[in-house]
């Protein structure tokens, strides 16, 4: 039986969608631009792989999960819904953290 009906490459299209957010977030660090909860631009750099890279792969577990093929639209909302809560997590959780 062949799984034709699958996403392909599920992981590949989430974490590219990490990556792209990754070097927006970059471009906003150097111009200036960071969550309240970054003090310096090197801890900022390291906590925004961390904050891109939770929902890519959570959005590529659940496309490869999914019985039905997620198309990429699909994938890129699903990347967004899911970096604004855990970005929303991660600020109201600071005061917990420091």
């Amino acid at each position: 039986m062949q799984e034709n009906n699958r996403t392909q490459s599920p992981y590949i299209k989430a974490l590219s969608c990490s990556a792209v957010a990754f070097l927006i977030g970059l471009a906003a660090i150097f111009f200036g631009f960071r969550l309240p909860s970054f003090t310096t631009n090197v801890e900022a750099a390291s906590q925004l792989v961390a904050l891109v890279a939770v929902p890519g792969l959570i959005v590529g577990l659940l496309a490869k999960k999914s019985t039905r093929p997620w198309p990429l639209w699909l994938i890129i909302s699903a990347f967004i819904i899911i970096l604004i809560v855990v970005t929303v997590a991660h600020e109201m959780t600071a005061e917990f953290r420091a």
